[in-house]
């Protein structure tokens, strides 16, 4: 059992003169805790003020009261050890700050920055693009960024502790979040990830005693009622079985005691510590709460336990200093949030021609790759078509021999292996594991089981569990997870088992994970992969049979591939566990078993590059996924039953779109027909109509200019998936429904 609770509220604690003494911290030290609280503070009521004069716009979640923490904690850790921040995370950003200045005036542009990046300023930490609730310098101090939805970043925490136990760098992580975050599932996943794990991360509970308004455990207020049934979070340590301690959130000294010996503990054991900080934040949740929840004593008698008064006295009362340094203390913070103050008035604005900039990690391939890609995809439609010939035309008494007959002509005439999709996606997982040591699979049943569709089969047994991860059924801590272990220079891979679930790790997926890069101002990056699988086709009902790919292209900052063929699904999988941009990656669980030649040996596929699969001049279908292979079906009897000739586009990837081939076609033949699984409303298909009409040629004319016909648009019916095989078959388009369509656009 390593779960025990200690509550250190109950014991003496050692003097300021007795770790000054035993070289466990300087007076320097002790005098720059007082400082930074000062500055911390000094900084929220200047943010408050300038809240009130409408200087300072949007929600502002201030530290004061609770600066303690931040100050202990982080003079606890060294530097190159990880933080984690929350909506409340000026005191985190502050603190951090100044343990990464070395000069007087790193110090003071560290504030100025701060300030700046509230007021929405260009020379702010993130440029002014993340404000109060997203203000970190994630590029220079080891600051994972803070969250505004509560309970959001606790899911990274644990996989950048991940990420440093991997690597062996001997650094933990701090993860602060609140009270109120406890009460979601984030936590649970996150908690019982962390243990199971057995990552260095040190989880920091400021338990301000109320979610919002809502109190933990109970307010003498009439009508209030409360968030849970214990008092102490702290115990909640038991269920992951690790160590708690509780704390007087109101003395620096003793956070900072607490957190340096659970710091050490997660060195030295890559052990989890939960630390419950028992403090009270000085105002409301936010300039607008009038505090009607908790009444004027208790105010008052917190406020007789200042962190401020703490320190000051035990400076004090172990005669470390005197009075007046204490007040040249004061007088400095001070000055440095008026002089960081009138650094945010003097600066500019962003500017709005900037505003689409550094959403993504620019990424681009050199021509000869593309053309590359275009000469082998035609030779692989070519050998696909020789291997379906060579089945169709085999003698072989069993389906399995006229398989092995089948490849082995396909591997004479063209030098390629065939595959099925499964095996194609698993290689690529393969080859991208051997050839970067920072790529990892991490997901549930990827390890033992080998996926739910044998998509990593064989990946447990090479490279062992500490690259291939099994985890529990918790999709938002394995999302979560991925983010944080990318954002610290992994390259993860997350399986989602079914697209459906992934509803369930949306937060973490789009909040921290696409707008990562954005809201920090362009300097961090998320090379990650979740692959998911969805679509109908084995009669599983509405919970695991959706294609919510268009969800998923809305959100900017994500990268959305869908490959159609063992070749696609291998080399895109490839370029996405290389891309530096956060891919989601959906396979169709109907195309596992399907085959198809893959050339041998390393390639990529370059993403937003689509596929023309068939050359055409009459209309043109475009397509993707499962739905690629009907359109190739629907073309082949549009043009032996009623001679028209379409031509075939694959997109590969929704987003970023290749809609200059799909343009250039549509010039072409005049007619679009898009065909997409996913549902008709707001649906992908809408979406590539959309942007041709929008598109222009280089001689100013448009898209639409070039339609001779309505666009059609073929996608799944508005129901939720249904089980019944005829209404599973019926919700989706056809063959049939696809020549139609392309016959009635062209009048016959």
């Amino acid at each position: 059992m390593n779960f025990n609770l200690d509550d250190t509220r109950k014991k003496p604690i050692q003097k300021l003169k007795e770790l000054i003494n035993g070289g466990v911290i300087t007076l320097d030290n002790a005098i720059d805790w007082l400082r930074t609280i000062y500055e911390i503070r000094f900084f929220e009521e200047k943010v408050f003020e300038l809240l009130g004069q409408n200087i300072i716009k949007g929600a502002s979640h201030l530290y004061a009261g609770e600066e303690a923490i931040a100050v202990g904690a982080i003079a606890a850790i060294q530097r190159g050890d990880v933080i984690g921040s929350t909506h409340r995370g000026h005191g985190h950003c502050g603190a951090i700050g100044n343990k990464y200045a070395d000069t007087k005036e790193d110090r003071q542009n560290h504030w100025n920055q701060m300030m700046a990046e509230l007021m929405g300023k260009e020379t702010g930490y993130c440029k002014g693009r993340g404000g109060s609730m997203h203000i970190a310098e994630v590029e220079k101090q080891n600051n994972l960024g803070s969250t505004g939805i509560v309970g959001g970043n606790q899911p990274p925490a644990v996989g950048a502790a991940f990420a440093e136990k991997y690597k062996n760098t001997g650094r933990v992580v701090l993860s602060f979040f609140g009270d109120g975050s406890t009460n979601c599932g984030s936590f649970h996943e996150s908690m019982n990830m962390a243990s199971t794990l057995k990552v260095p991360l040190v989880a920091i509970v400021e338990n301000n005693l109320y979610g919002m308004s809502v109190p933990f455990s109970g307010s003498q207020v009439d009508g209030a009622t409360r968030a849970s049934n214990i008092k102490d979070i702290a115990q909640r340590a038991a269920a992951y079985d690790v160590p708690a301690m509780i704390v007087d959130g109101q003395d620096a000294l003793a956070v900072f005691l607490a957190v340096r010996k659970a710091v050490e503990r997660a060195r030295k054991e890559s052990l989890m510590t939960i630390i419950e900080a028992k403090t009270y934040r000085w105002y409301g949740h936010s300039r607008s709460d009038p505090r009607a929840y908790r009444t004027k004593q208790e105010e008052k008698a917190w406020h007789e336990r200042d962190p401020i008064t703490v320190l000051r006295g035990k400076l004090l009362n172990e005669k470390l200093c005197a009075q007046e340094e204490l007040d040249k203390i004061k007088d400095k913070a001070f000055t440095t949030i008026e002089t960081a103050t009138k650094f945010g008035l003097d600066s500019p604005w962003p500017n709005t021609a900037d505003l689409c900039k550094d959403v993504y990690v620019q990424e681009s391939y050199p021509a000869e790759l593309i053309e590359s890609d275009r000469a082998m995809s035609r030779k692989v439609m070519e050998a696909t078509a020789a291997f379906e010939s060579a089945l169709a035309s085999s003698k072989a008494k069993t389906k399995k021999e006229a398989a092995e007959q089948a490849r082995a002509q396909i591997k004479s005439k063209f030098g390629m292996d065939v595959l099925s999709i499964a095996q194609a996606v698993s290689a690529a997982q393969a080859e991208e594991l051997r050839r970067d040591t920072s790529v990892i699979v991490i997901g549930e049943d990827v390890g033992l089981y080998g996926g739910a569709y044998q998509a990593t089969r064989g990946l447990l047994a090479e490279f062992g569990t500490e690259r291939v991860i099994d985890t529990a059924i918790s999709e938002a801590a394995i999302a979560g997870a991925a983010i944080g272990a990318a954002l610290r220079g992994l390259r993860p891979v997350a399986e989602i088992m079914y697209v459906d679930f992934v509803t369930i790790a949306m937060d973490q997926l789009v909040h921290v994970g696409a707008y990562n890069r954005y809201m920090f101002g362009g300097k961090a990056k998320v090379p990650m992969v979740l692959r998911t699988e969805g679509g109908v086709g084995r009669c599983i009902a509405a919970h695991h049979s959706e294609s919510l790919e268009a969800w998923l292209m809305h959100p900017p900052g994500l990268y959305v591939v869908m490959p159609s063929t063992p070749y696609d699904a291998k080399g895109l999988l490839k370029a996405a566990i290389r891309s530096d941009n956060p891919v989601v990656f959906i396979e169709h669980k109907a195309t596992y078993g399907q085959q198809g030649p893959v050339p041998e040996g390393d390639y990529i596929i370059p993403l937003g590059i689509a596929d023309i699969k068939k050359q055409g001049e009459d209309a043109t279908i475009v397509s993707y996924s499962r739905m690629a292979m009907r359109s190739l079906e629907a073309a082949k009897v549009l043009a032996e039953q009623h001679g028209i000739n379409t031509e075939v586009i694959d997109v590969r990837t929704l987003k970023p779109l290749d809609i200059k081939t799909i343009a250039e076609s549509v010039r072409k033949t005049g007619r679009l027909i898009t065909v997409s699984e996913g549902f008709c409303t707001c649906g992908a298909g809408r979406e590539i109509t959309c942007k041709l009409m929008e598109y222009q040629f280089e001689d100013c004319s448009g898209g639409f200019d070039y339609l001779d016909a309505a666009p059609v648009n073929l996608a799944a019916a508005d129901v939720p998936p249904p089980m019944s095989e005829p209404l599973e078959n019926a919700s989706i388009p056809s063959v049939e429904e696809i020549v139609e369509a392309v016959r009635r656009t062209m009048g016959r």
